[in-house]
């Protein structure tokens, strides 16, 4: 196996690795329904955690500027965040021999600590490939990232399948739940066995990308090799990427998966003055019973094929950069547009539920397919913009400071999400 194909491997692994605590919790959330009752709301409050956790990961990497050791400390983190996840599967499904607060604190605890030592080791990641294999490793690092949370995806849909009609369903979601860690698990050890390539090809990675000083412009071999660059000046110099990072996650994660989860609800229009235009298309309601309205189905296979879409489509997206880039480090900012533009119809499909126009299948699928593959190629894109700087030591940091970024948009657009969803909605609807 050729060298380069090793080093694309071991940063998609690594890469895959050191989000698979978000991608299990994402893709698990029919496991964690199952076991909490509605109105814990664990896709909400498990969301939220894993923002706040992973932005703090991330944020404690890039104060205390790791330089040394940084293999090292991703493969602490993952073995660490692996034992973690499994508790994570053992402590849930215990409804008989722990109290419904506790278990839910428990997890809660547990999804916050797995979050933080994970993201920990993510920034060490990204500021180690952005030393030795920018643009080149950044991209597969994220490609294994979002081709994982695909995986956990295909799992989500195979025990869906195989378990929602069983008697006993409780087995059912605790096979379900063993399954997805079984995928994290493996996932990491294969990204800690394949850590030894990056270790022996680093330094080295002129050489094994076939890159030359004009495709790569790194001065390595003269004096800049020693300059230091503050974080504010690698921040200021990057601030368009930075700010399409964090904004890209903002607005993705606001409306993903919290709003589009609660697509085509079982809405009482005709309580609504505003949709009283709108009345004669919809069933006739008998005034003197009123119909409450509910959530849609959280666990439904629309909600569950709609997850497809934006994974499948963000997976694309984060594959076409290797390609080619279309912007620069300063219209880079463009891809924002697009992704707002893409924004306002799912917001008009969650506002508007009684308009009949808005709440076709399809219309769904497609725009939240949008929403994906505009977010994942602006996200990768942004990640790879920030290479290559004046030498190893810029690279390095400005990557690992992405890394921060994009999990400050996460934390953000998630609880964005939360005050759309039971603040604003619930005002006009």
């Amino acid at each position: 196996m050729s060298a380069p194909v090793k080093l694309y491997l071991a940063c998609w692994f690594l890469g895959a690795a050191v989000q698979s605590a978000v991608f299990f919790t994402f893709n698990a959330v029919d496991y964690f329904n199952f076991f909490f009752p509605n109105n814990y709301k664990p896709e909400v409050y498990i969301g939220v955690v894993i923002g706040v956790g992973a932005s703090l990961g991330a944020t404690i990497t890039v104060l205390i500027s790791l330089r040394n050791n940084l293999l090292k400390v991703v493969l602490i983190a993952l073995i660490a965040s692996a034992v973690i996840l499994v508790a994570e599967v053992v402590v849930t499904p215990q409804t008989d021999l722990i109290k419904q607060e506790v278990r839910f604190g428990s997890l809660l605890a547990l999804v916050f600590v797995a979050t933080v030592i994970q993201n920990i080791g993510g920034g060490a990641l990204y500021n180690f490939v952005g030393k030795n294999f920018p643009r080149f490793g950044i991209h597969a690092a994220q490609s294994g990232g979002v081709c994982a949370f695909a995986a956990t995806f295909v799992v989500r849909c195979i025990s869906k399948g195989s378990f929602e009609k069983e008697k006993n369903r409780s087995k059912g979601f605790r096979l379900s739940g063993y399954l997805f860690v079984a995928l994290v698990v493996i996932i990491i050890l294969v990204a800690c066995c394949l850590a030894a390539v990056l270790r022996q090809l680093e330094g080295d990675s002129c050489q094994v990308l076939n890159e030359d000083d004009e495709a790569r412009p790194l001065l390595l071999k003269t004096k800049e090799e020693n300059l230091k660059l503050s974080r504010k000046q690698i921040i200021k110099k990057n601030w368009p990427v930075f700010a399409t990072i964090c904004l890209t996650l903002v607005i993705s994660n606001s409306l993903f998966p919290g709003i589009t989860s609660q697509f085509h609800g079982n809405y009482n229009c005709s309580s609504s003055l505003k949709s009283l235009h709108n009345l004669s298309s919809h069933i006739t309601r008998d005034a003197a019973t009123p119909n409450p309205p509910v959530s849609s189905d959280k666990t439904g296979w629309f909600v569950v094929i709609l997850f497809g879409c934006y994974s499948v489509a963000d997976a694309l997206g984060k594959n076409l950069p290797i390609l080619g880039i279309l912007y620069n480090n300063k219209t880079i900012l463009v891809n924002l547009l697009l992704q707002l533009t893409v924004a306002v119809p799912v917001l008009l499909i969650y506002f508007m539920p009684c308009v009949s126009q808005l709440q076709s299948n399809w219309l769904a699928f497609v725009v939240v397919g949008c929403l994906g593959l505009v977010n994942g190629y602006g996200l990768c894109a942004a990640m790879m913009l920030l290479s290559p700087g004046r030498n190893k030591q810029e690279e390095g940091q400005a990557t690992s400071i992405g890394f921060m970024f994009l999990q400050v948009g996460i934390l953000i657009g998630m609880s964005v999400s939360i005050v759309l969803v039971d603040v604003v909605f619930t005002k006009v609807k």
